[in-house]
């Protein structure tokens, strides 16, 4: 993998030098095509290199002498430039404009507006109503003319009432607007593509990526397109170096995606603090957790297709603004808006189809019998004789007689100790008896019952438009999916509306709305959702299709009905008042509610109690919020740049739950509690027992904030930015409830100073370094207070009692960061890299520990007193390999290393699933010492009675090590293997992650393919090794014994032990619970790729602005080494595969785009 980054690297560097080393003068590349120009000058005159550009090109230059004169030596960089915008860029800075009579351009210095008879005053924006600075005015046809200020606006004093303004500012398109004495000019520039000028938001605010200071990563909503999606976060996977996103199940809705924004820093536990980052829509932060959504996923209410841009904010400059709720990063997702100009509708349609990719290996009909049988007849456990004190291990069928029937003794399953198998715990099912029936004689794949061809039908509408007054965007779409596992889908309908108002020269103001329907069926309402239905648990030997089995397989499918349905309602709005020039007030408020409804029936025939059952949840949540800040801009002779923002904001949440069950409905039909279901009722043994629940609850916290941010530049050379946010917080510890984050950034623009000025290759050179602390606060409302839980029952009601003591101590988790990059934009801005190194240490985290004694029942309490550090490396690289007017190609790399340690705990002692010095997720088995080939090979230990005994298992003599078993190391030397014994073998988490993309078109084609990929992620398939471990449930076998080996004999090097050994008594012989088991794995996926067509405009007279035709493809291969199925849905957690995940599924889509 190195050194095919290393590789790489060279074909990047190799192509960008042959872009800037063909024919050009000294000091100087060129690449010219038609009328476009790639080329560098370094410290040359004014006058030689517009000579060089009328010499190559069609147009004919003439100018003043006082072009010719001019002193100064240019240092300026064209790429893929037409003359004009050439000639533009090189006379920015410059007293001097120009004019075009159509191949001839003439250069002049502009005449600074004198005192006329007129005045023409105006502003310039951009199409979504942001002022343009330092944009150039001049009356066409004259030498008359002047600048905007920093705000945009501009006076031009003229001798000539009505005329004709040309209007040019970088990275903008020239526009020539009429003027008429009296009239305010508003002039609308459109944009061009300009990547330093380019504006990003930022924590309350924006910046031009040349001034940023913080390590952001940034994606333009229309990368997102073409690739149906129910959720936001599948679509940023690969996309973004530290951004780690793991989809652990292919469930319809979302849900199972895992966001982690460089490395784990919490414990991940539910309620308090589970690692997520925090999503802020349009300004407004939002639900990203589905605990109380009923496994819905909160941010599917939310239709990509609406979204503009997203910018992950990963160090503390730029996230601590958000304070307390940015430990685990923050990513911001700005909607789509109007823009001036004529009304623009879209309609947008697709329809995939999918399918699953791959099914494990398994075993099927007459070899599933005949393995099991072999299974049975090799059980070999010991039997403890209370008249010898000894174990006695049976070695014929002989040895075994008389034993009583419910002892641990075996030899042969199907021996059973010389007694009729007829009892339910020894019962021997009729599948592995009559082979010679054909009801039983079947190799039913039953992976084709449970899976299907999935389907997502999709469809948005949206119109857009407006004038300097409003600016419009409403739109309206509809996601439906049918998922490749029997009953799983997903159902989501939207509008949205983003209105801008200008209401006055001075106040301007806004609305978002966004409405959603969600509704969602899945065989659990968890975080991450398992299968509707699990092939592995039914036999092969059964008969499918049209049968009893097939019948009682889908029992649970056709019997359980289930409602979860979510309604989302986030409504919010605003006003900014520019003051006086560069000061403008901001207020802003906001509400985001969901309710969520989940009703679940079982009848009778799947409750162990044998009586049908309802339970019901209603959860509504809502947030609303308050956010007053002003923001003050200004500068010092255009040198010296300032901006100081300072604010308060104020968060209410509160959640509310109403949720109850009920037994013994009259008939299966009826699915909800009514006055006819019983309340109470009396077992067999005269206990009362209650029939139905109540349950409700309401929890209210809320934040009060004060903000600031101080920024300074340079000529945007030397930068310096300071934050500061202090939140308090009511869910806090009455001593401790206000904390305050700090944050300070610096940054070099060194490719401005003048001893670079001989490297011709650097277009654009900064680094940047700044430090910040950022905070998480817990999701639960009171536990600072103590919590109680339920406790023994009187006539089947449940008590109360204490479960975790009051913390008045208890605060903010925190997170210190430091973080240097460098950014460089190299060979004429063909080559873009960005790397970043950081160190992170999450500290003061909670953990639950004991507390010294017991306090009125209670033993344990939160505390803050552990650590976790996070350093690692990110690298991004973007390269335009191939720019021209009929081939473009854009490869995009990025990788990322994080090192993730748990550092510190409370008394300084590892947990139970965590090792300090370690990594905070690992895998915890057993270690594998080899197989015994002698007796000397087993170890002894003295028992209670002071007799020596060999190793044994589970806590039973009973299973005893012998020859042909697998040693197992005894950690606590205690003289058996159990749960005591398991280690940390290995980290979960990946060496490196990353993604790759590629963008070619030519003319009017495009080809987009995305790839995502880990590096060294350790882990164990468990559905594979433990596929012969004997339970005595006959069922299915997931491997194939042709291809392995079991010991047999002394000298044996074997894949499994003696098959003695396999019943689960022996823990870690046949269950696969061993550290030789763990693989060390990598993988690469085809996440998507897309071929799109855009139909000529003139085909449709005009009348159509753009129709393009696309086909998708997802997950269409996938290239590892691991010995499973997929290794991205193996949960990180415990790196144990045991095939339990709704599977990522392989589509293909079909759609169209129009605009009009």
């Amino acid at each position: 993998m190195h050194k095919s980054i290393i590789h790489l690297w060279h074909l990047l560097c190799l192509v960008g030098c042959l872009t800037i080393t063909l024919s050009c003068p000294t000091g100087a590349t060129a690449q010219v095509g038609g009328v476009k120009l790639s080329v560098s000058f370094k410290e040359k005159t004014l006058s030689s290199i517009l000579d060089y550009i009328t010499k190559n090109s069609d147009y004919s230059i003439s100018y003043t002498n006082d072009v010719r004169d001019y002193p100064e030596k240019m240092v300026v960089s064209f790429d893929e430039a037409t003359v004009t915008k050439a000639v533009q860029n090189l006379l920015s800075g410059t007293p001097f404009t120009f004019s075009v009579n159509g191949k001839s351009i003439r250069v002049f210095r502009m005449e600074m507006a004198k005192k006329g008879t007129f005045v023409i005053k105006g502003i310039v924006k951009d199409s979504n109503g942001e002022t343009i600075p330092n944009a150039t005015i001049r009356i066409r046809g004259k030498k008359e003319g002047t600048i905007a200020d920093t705000q945009g606006q501009f006076s031009l004093s003229t001798q000539t009432p009505n005329g004709e303004l040309t209007v040019s500012a970088i990275g903008y398109t020239t526009t020539n607007i009429k003027y008429s004495n009296g009239h305010a000019v508003d002039v609308v520039l459109k944009e061009e593509g300009n990547q330093l000028g380019e504006v990003a938001v930022i924590a309350y605010g924006s910046r031009t990526r040349r001034d940023m200071l913080g390590s952001i990563s940034s994606l333009k909503g229309e990368s997102l397109k073409d690739v149906p999606s129910s959720s936001l976060e599948t679509l940023l996977q690969g996309k973004m170096a530290g951004v780690d996103i793991s989809n652990l199940s292919g469930q319809p809705g979302g849900n199972g995606s895992k966001i982690v924004i460089r490395g784990y820093s919490s414990l991940n536990q539910q309620g308090v603090n589970d690692g997520s980052p925090l999503f802020v829509v349009d300004g407004v932060p939002v639900q990203s957790s589905s605990t109380y959504t009923g496994g819905i996923n909160p941010l599917s209410s939310l239709d990509p297709s609406n979204i503009e841009s997203v910018e992950v904010l990963k160090d503390a400059t730029s996230a601590s603004l958000y304070g307390s709720r940015a430990g685990n990063g923050v990513i911001l997702i700005t909607t789509k808006k109007g823009k001036s100009g004529k009304a623009e509708f879209n309609a947008s349609v697709s329809q995939s189809f999918s399918w699953l990719p791959a099914t494990p290996t398994q075993l099927r009909g007459n070899g599933e019998r005949l393995m099991n049988i072999l299974l049975a007849k090799n059980q070999r456990v010991g039997e403890y004789d209370w008249m010898t004190d000894k174990v006695i291990f049976p070695n014929s069928y002989k040895d075994t007689w008389g034993w009583d029937q419910s002892s641990y003794g075996a030899y042969d399953y199907f021996w059973n100790k010389g007694n009729v198998t007829s009892d339910d715990s020894n019962k021997i099912p009729s599948m592995v008896q009559d082979s010679l029936n054909t009801f039983y004689n079947n190799s039913t794949n039953w992976w084709k019952y449970a899976f299907r061809v999935g389907q997502v039908t999709k469809a948005d509408v949206s119109i857009s438009g407006g004038n300097d007054n409003v600016r419009y965007m409403v739109a309206a779409g509809i996601y439906n999916e049918k998922g490749i596992m029997l009953n799983s889908s997903f159902l989501r309908t939207n509008v949205l509306s983003n209105l801008d108002f200008k209401i006055t020269p001075k106040i301007d103001a806004y609305t978002r709305i966004n409405l959603s329907y969600t509704d969602q069926k899945a065989a659990t309402t968890g975080k991450v959702q398992g299968m509707t239905i699990d092939p592995k648990q039914q036999s092969t030997l059964l008969p499918g299709k049209g049968s009893v089995a097939e019948e009682e397989a889908m029992k649970s499918l056709r019997g359980i009905d289930g409602v979860n349905s979510n309604y989302n309602i986030r409504l919010s709005g605003g006003l900014n008042y520019n003051i006086i020039k560069g000061l403008k007030l901001t207020l802003s408020a906001a509400i985001d509610h969901y309710n969520t409804r989940i009703n679940t029936f079982y009848p009778d025939y799947l409750t162990y109690k044998n009586l049908s059952k309802s339970e019901g949840q209603n959860i509504g949540m809502t947030m609303i919020q308050t956010e007053n800040y002003l923001t003050y801009k200004f500068d010092f002779n255009e040198k010296h740049y300032f901006e100081l923002m300072g604010g308060f904001s104020y968060n209410h949440d509160q959640l509310n739950t109403i949720g109850g069950s009920a037994y013994g409905g009259p008939t299966n039909q009826i699915h909800y509690v009514g006055e006819e279901w019983p309340t109470l009722r009396q077992d067999e043994y005269g206990t009362y027992e209650a029939l139905q629940t109540y349950r409700s609850n309401q929890e209210v916290q809320e934040m009060l904030s004060v903000f600031g941010r101080f920024a300074y530049n340079y000529k945007h050379k030397y930068l310096a930015e300071f934050s500061l946010r202090s939140d308090g917080s009511s869910v806090f510890g009455s001593d401790v409830r206000w904390g305050t984050f700090p944050a300070v950034g610096l940054g070099w623009t060194f490719s401005d100073e003048g001893f670079m000025k001989n490297l011709w290759w650097l277009s654009f050179g900064k680094l940047r370094a700044s430090w910040g602390r950022s905070g998480q606060k817990f999701n639960e409302a009171y536990l600072a207070l103590g919590t109680m839980s339920s406790s023994n029952s009187f006539l089947g009601s449940a008590g109360l009692i204490p479960q975790l003591l009051a913390n008045n101590k208890l605060t903010w988790e925190k997170n210190d960061q430091y973080d240097f990059g460098l950014d460089l934009q190299l060979f004429n801005y063909r080559l873009q890299v960005k790397m970043d190194y950081y160190y992170k240490y999450s500290h003061a985290l909670l953990m639950q520990t004991s507390t010294p004694g017991n306090y009125f029942l209670a033993d344990k309490m939160w505390n803050n007193s552990s650590a976790i550090s996070n350093e690692g490396i990110e690298l991004e690289v973007s390269a335009d390999i191939v720019k021209n007017q009929k081939w473009q190609w854009t490869l995009g790399l990025n990788i990322s290393h994080d090192k993730n340690l748990f550092r510190k705990s409370y008394g300084g002692e590892d947990l139970s699933d965590k090792v300090l010095g370690r990594p905070v997720y690992g895998i915890y088995t057993y270690h594998d010492e080899g197989l015994v080939q002698d007796k000397s090979q087993i170890p002894y230990y003295y028992n209670a009675s002071g007799k020596l005994v060999p190793l044994s298992f589970n806590n039973s003599d009973n299973y005893q090590l012998r020859v042909g078993g697998r040693k197992i190391k005894d950690f606590n030397q205690d003289g058996t293997i159990d749960d005591n014994d398991r280690y940390y073998a290995g980290s979960t988490l990946p060496t490196a992650y990353g993604g790759i993309s590629n963008r070619i078109s030519y003319k009017n084609w495009t080809l987009d393919l995305m790839m995502n990929y880990v590096f060294k992620r350790k882990m164990m398939n468990m559905v594979k090794n433990s596929a012969f471990n004997f339970t005595k449930s006959f069922g299915t076998i997931m491997a194939d014994p042709s291809k392995v080996t079991f010991w047999q004999k002394p000298g044996d090097e074997t894949d499994y032990p003696s098959l003695e050994f396999a019943d689960q008594g022996y823990i870690g012989q046949f269950d696969g619970d061993i550290d030789s088991n763990i693989e060390n794995v990598s993988f690469l996926r085809l996440k998507s790729v897309t071929l799109s067509y855009n139909l000529p405009s003139k085909w449709f007279k005009n009348k159509i602005k753009g129709l393009s035709l696309y086909i998708t493809g997802q997950n269409l291969f996938l290239l590892t080494n691991y010995s499973g199925v997929d290794p991205e849905v193996v949960n990180p957690y415990t790196g144990k595969d045991t095939g339990e995940q709704y599977p990522l599924n392989r589509s293909v889509t079909f759609g169209f785009n129009l605009k009009f």
